[in-house]
Formats: C-alpha cells, structure tokens, sequence
C-alpha cells in the first residue's frame, strides 16, 4: 500500500486483457488458443483489427482476422497492443470530464509515438517503447480517479515542465504517478521491464534498462512543447534537456518534432482517440511566428503612440515652461523698484515662482508703508495666493490710514478665499522719514530684526498669521530707527543649511552685524551671493527687506 491508496481502490483492466497479457507470457500457448480469447471480446476484436489496419501500422493490405493480425504482428506485440487499448478503455467518459479525457490521451500518444520513433533511431524495441510512452503518466490519470476533487488541478499540472510537474503531484495527491504505477504494475501483472521503466523515467540512473529510460524522460520532453501555453520557451528549453538525455542535436531533434506529427494522428485514429490540439509542430510553429509577428507589429503601434504622447507632452510641457517663465516675470514685475527711498529688498525663488513677496510705496503724507510675507506652501499655489495678498496690499494700502485696520481688512479678505488651509505669514509697517518712527504689525512671521551701532533687538509676532480665521485683532508696536536698520526676512533664509545645520537667526545676525557699514544694496548683494553659493543648500523661498534709518 502506497500511503492511504489501497490495491483495491485501483482500477482493474478489462477481464479478456488479463487474460491476453497471461497467455502472451505463457511459451505454450499458441496463437490459434490466445485468438481464441480475444475472439470472446467482440470490442477487443474490432479495436485490434482497427489498430492492425490504421495507416500507423502501414499495412499494404487490409488484415480480415483476428488469427490473421496475431500471425502478421506476433504475441509480444499483440500483448502491448492489448494493454494499450485496455488501458485507453479503463475508465469511460461518465467518470471524466471529456476534454481532460481527450486532452491526457493526445499527450499520451503523443509521448508513445515520440518513444517509437526514438526507438527506431536508437536500435531498442518499438513496440516496448510505444506500450511505456503510452502508459508513463497513467498514474496521474489514476490520481485524479481517486481525487476527482483535485481534477481542476490538471490544466495547471499539464503546463508544467515534467519534472515540476512530478514534483506539483506530490502537493495536490501526496503521491505521483510513478508511485501509483508501480502499484499498478504489482497488481495487473504488467511486464517488469515497462514498469521499471516507467517507474523510472524520471531518474534514469537508477533504472534497469537506461537506454529505455532515456527515451520515455525524452518523450515527456517532447510531448511538454505541444501541450504547454508558451511555445517558444517549451521549445527551447526541451531542446536542451534533450540534448543532454540523448545523442541528438538541434536539427535532428527539430526532425523528430517534424517527423512524429502525422505519426500521432495515425496511432490516435488506429487507437479510437480524438485528438484535442493541434500536434503538428510546423504549424505550432508557425502561429507562434504569426503571434510574434502581430505582438511586434503590436508594440511598434504602442511606440508609435508612446513617441506621439511624449511629443504631445513636450509640447504641452514648453507651454507650460513658457507660461510659467511668464508668470515668473510678472512677479518680477510686481517687486517695487524705487531707488529714491531708503528701503530695499531682493527674493530668491525655491522654483520657477514664489511664494514670498515684498513691497512699499510712499504715501501722500510723506510716509513709507512697506510689507513682507511668506504664503504658505511653495511653487505655483503659493504664488497664485502670494499675488492676491500683494493686490490687497498695494491697492488697499494707499486708502486705509490706520495700519491695524489695513492689515484686519487683508485678512478678512483672505479668509473668504482660503482654500486648503493655506495662510500668510506677515509683516507690515509704517515708516515716517521725518521723525524716523515706525509702525509695525508682525501677524506669525519670524521676528524682525532692528540693528544699531551698539546692539540688536527683534521684534516677535504677536498675532496669528493671515488668512486662518475672520476680525483677529491686530496690534501694532512703535519704535524708532534712527541711526539703525530694521531687518525683514521670510524663514527660507534662516533655514537654508550649510555644513548640514541651519544658518539660524543668530548666523543671520552675525552676517548683519558683519556687513551693516555697507549699503543696503551691498548688504543684499553680499547676502544674496552666499545664499546661491554651492556651499548652500535651501528648500524654500527666500526674501528680505530692509529699511535704512541711518
């Protein structure tokens, strides 16, 4: 017993099989005694004389009797040809699903007729290598009987190359078919030598006959290539393996595949078979071509249509880089430009536009009015938001006086069109030259810096920044500038890194205090230089504004 698998669950041949495959064995018994048992079964009968008169024997005349067809092939070959069609008949189509059926039978025959042909190439017996071709993965075809719950799993195992295939039947039955077989062999008294080869064409090192053996493993090789899904690798890599079981090369292995097609349809039509594919390897061979020829004429479609899009995208791209460019010189542009006053300041994009911005203008009576802001966020949602808030600013701005006011109007405003949480960090002020006081509002910005001959002072926010919520109340601090210099910034520049840590505000205010005898526009100019050098690195935008008291 092969694990739970009893001989009594094994299927049994057809009583006149056993009895033929006995008497074959048996030197005394002559021809007229062993036709005399077939004749007992008129199915047999037809099917023998049907299989002695299909072109697969070649037979120059028809073959009328029983007596006359054991004459012309002899009792050995009779045997075989009574296991095979015994075999073929063991289970009906009620117990199968008849494609899974049809589709084990054409492999089957298939690897018999590869096994004959080889045979005959290499000087062993046809008729012993047809009968083991035919009966090599019968096993299976027993596993799936005592499992037909696992009957799905035969289309996967069919795919598989015949060694994996072996080794999947372990998985799915716990056994494999050379198991079953040799269970088979025991129990229906089947010739020693065709079970050990079967038994065995798997590991032919071991069998007793290896030239046999080398034939069958061969055959399932051959037979791999017509039922797996992927022609071109079946192919190539049956052809190498075998290389490596038999004496033959590329193009004698390539003949064999040409030779053998006809052969199968021949013994599938002598044996009552319906072949359920295409066996013939030219025209396999042939639609694989095709399908390599559509699949190619395929993909120089898609890289056509591939070259289209990357075309349409480059061009839609340079527009893009073109409206961009544009939009960016509009920002330039929005950037006050007055050199008559005692403020300046510079922006340096983290991308193509800004989020940051500044701004002044002289008001009528005489007063500075400047800001700076940082819009949360960066590239083109920034700047959109960061030209709205300079609108506000600059219209507003020459109407409304009183600074608190202006900047809770801005901010109200903001919050009306706020869109996915974006704010505005701000700071605003209001310079009077004539008595060098100002104004300022600082709402979330990072605080400013006021710098003088002996000391520094920065000026914190006191308010939340533009845009989060409606009448926030805006306070503003006043303080002189005289002789000093009032130092606005966005958090871009404190951020930027060199040597892997921050410049920080206190390496801000060292650069200030190393640079504030200098003018405004050098001190930007020198600032601006370290902060594009390559020894810097910096993620976001970064803007400062100055105001000279001095």
């Amino acid at each position: 017993m092969i694990g739970l698998i009893k001989p009594a669950d094994l299927p049994s041949p057809p009583k006149t099989a056993m009895q033929v495959l006995k008497a074959c064995s048996d030197e005394s018994v002559d021809f007229a005694e062993i036709s005399k048992i077939v004749s007992n079964d008129p199915q047999l009968t037809t099917e023998i004389l049907r299989m002695v008169n299909s072109a697969f024997y070649n037979r120059n005349s028809s073959v009328n009797t029983l007596n006359q067809a054991i004459s012309i092939i002899g009792t050995k070959s009779l045997r075989n040809m009574c296991l095979c069609l015994s075999v073929k008949d063991v289970f009906s189509k009620d117990e199968f699903d008849e494609q899974l059926l049809n589709d084990f039978w054409t492999d089957s025959i298939y690897r018999a007729v590869v096994a004959k042909h080889l045979a005959e190439l290499f000087d062993q017996d046809q008729d012993e290598c047809f009968t083991a071709g035919l009966l090599q993965d019968f096993g299976l075809l027993v596993m799936i009987y005592l499992n037909p719950e696992n009957a799905s799993s035969w289309n996967a195992l069919r795919q598989l190359e015949p060694d994996n295939r072996k080794d999947r039947e372990t998985i799915v039955f716990s056994h494999t078919h050379t198991e079953i077989f040799q269970l088979l062999g025991q129990q229906w008294s089947l010739p020693d030598n065709i079970v050990d080869s079967v038994q065995h064409h798997h590991q032919c090192g071991v069998a007793k006959d290896k030239s046999v053996c080398d034939i069958l493993n061969a055959a399932d090789w051959f037979a791999y290539v017509i039922s797996a899904e992927n022609f071109t690798y079946a192919s190539d890599i049956a052809k190498h393996h075998i290389r490596n079981t038999l004496d033959l090369n590329d193009d004698e292995i390539e003949e064999c595949f040409n030779l053998i097609s006809e052969m199968v349809k021949q013994a599938a039509e002598g044996m009552g078979v319906e072949l359920n594919q295409d066996v013939d390897y030219k025209n396999l061979l042939q639609k694989t071509n095709i399908k390599l020829a559509e699949d190619n004429l395929d993909i120089q479609e898609l890289n056509m249509q591939l070259q289209q899009t990357i075309a349409e995208r480059d061009r839609l791209s340079n527009e893009l880089n073109d409206e961009i460019r544009l939009a960016a010189e509009i920002q330039e542009s929005l950037l006050p430009k007055d050199k008559t006053i005692p403020l300046s300041g510079m922006n340096i994009a983290a991308k193509e536009l800004s989020g940051d911005f500044f701004d002044y203008m002289i008001l009528k009576d005489g007063c500075i009015l400047f800001c700076l802001a940082d819009v949360s966020g960066k590239g083109i949602t920034a700047s959109l938001l960061m030209v709205k808030a300079s609108s506000l600013f600059h219209c507003l701005g020459k109407y409304v006086p009183d600074l608190e006011k202006l900047v809770s109007i801005i901010n109200d405003e903001l919050v009306e069109t706020s869109i996915r949480g974006m704010f505005v960090t701000f700071v605003c002020g209001r310079y009077d030259p004539s008595s060098d006081k100002v104004e300022l509002i600082n709402a979330g910005h990072p605080a400013a810096i006021l710098m003088s001959e002996e000391n520094h002072k920065t000026i914190d926010a006191v308010s939340i920044p533009l845009g989060i919520e409606k009448k926030v109340l805006f306070k503003k601090e006043e303080f002189s500038i005289k002789d000093s210099l009032l130092y606005l910034y966005t958090d871009g520049i404190t951020e930027a890194t060199t040597n892997d840590s921050s410049i920080g505000v206190d390496g801000l205010i060292d650069f200030i205090k190393n640079s504030k005898d200098t003018s405004i526009d050098g001190q930007l100019s020198a600032l601006k230089d370290k902060l594009t050098s390559s020894a810097i690195n910096s993620f976001d935008d970064m803007t400062m504004l100055i105001v000279d008291g001095r």
